[in-house]
């Protein structure tokens, strides 16, 4: 047996020499993706501009790391784009207005060209993002630590609209001394107080943003499940912090429309899917009450 597996496995990685899209049982080992970060997740794969894209996080990097933007062309060849700067992203949103993909820090037109925003304009671990409320050129993107963003999806400004609760200010530090400043609105924004920690899902719909994280940042959160953790909250203008909605882990929100963010912000409904101790919970809003 164990010559027959050497023999099989010296073949297989043979074969891969000449064809990079050897597939074995329906996994492609050319495909898979690495960092070295010690720990590589996939934040988000979207079909786009005739490609696959997909990019990878490690597991706090909020200020960029060894992660990369792949495209999966239709043969299955995978190219690194060189527009890379890594981070703990999962954000995705197809802007129809502008014809193109948010999918982490990166901008993708129809024709497959991709923009990137730069770290020290829009720092932190990007989680999610969402339409805007009032400008259809402009979407909003969470970071896991629950600040808010709004990015201008045509010249890729951003503006600040909620500060992170400060646990990654650390890092931010040497980012921007570097880029000369800090982001837009950064100073003005209020810094949240939003309860609960690691953000998850963002949405906006009847006049409101809302957001959900499905954590909390405290040694009793590790060691017992009863105890309060996470949060479902909404934010309606700036200057605002989020408003908690509800005391509890929640991770995505969205509406029928998915990746397309909510294009029926008046009459969409809501939900918000999250869990306690004991039970799975669907919170559905559809009056955006």
């Amino acid at each position: 047996m164990k010559v027959s597996l050497l023999a099989l496995g010296a073949a297989l990685m043979t074969a891969a020499v000449g064809a990079n899209s050897i597939e074995i049982n329906g996994i492609y080992p050319h495909l898979a993706s690495y960092n070295y970060e010690g720990e590589c997740g996939t934040g988000a794969v979207v079909p786009w501009a005739g490609s696959l894209w997909v990019i990878t996080y490690g597991p706090h990097c909020p200020t960029g790391s060894s992660d990369k933007l792949y495209e999966i062309k239709p043969d299955l060849r995978k190219v690194v784009r060189p527009e890379s700067v890594g981070g703990t992203p999962a954000d995705r949103l197809i802007h129809r207005e502008t014809d193109q993909l948010l999918i982490g820090p990166y901008v993708i037109n129809a024709q497959g060209n991709v923009r990137t925003v730069p770290i020290a304009a829009m720092p932190g671990r990007l989680t999610a993002a969402a339409r805007h409320l009032t400008d259809s050129n402009k979407v909003y993107v969470a970071t896991m630590e629950t600040g808010l963003y709004e990015l201008d999806m045509r010249t890729l400004a951003t503006r600040t609209l909620i500060r992170e609760n400060g646990m990654n200010d650390g890092a931010f530090a040497p980012v921007m001394a570097k880029a000369g400043k800090w982001p837009d609105g950064w100073e003005t924004a209020p810094r949240t107080k939003v309860p609960g920690y690691h953000g998850k899902g963002l949405a906006s719909g009847f006049g409101r943003v809302y957001v959900a994280n499905n954590g909390e940042y405290s040694e009793e959160a590790r060691k017992n499940p009863f105890i309060p953790s996470g949060v479902l909250a909404d934010w309606s203008e700036p200057g605002q912090d989020w408003r908690t909605i509800r005391r509890c882990q929640y991770t995505e929100i969205t509406t029928r429309d998915g990746i397309y963010g909510n294009e029926h912000p008046s009459t969409n409904t809501l939900w918000a899917l999250g869990w306690d101790a004991k039970s799975v919970i669907l919170t559905v809003s559809d009056d955006g009450v």
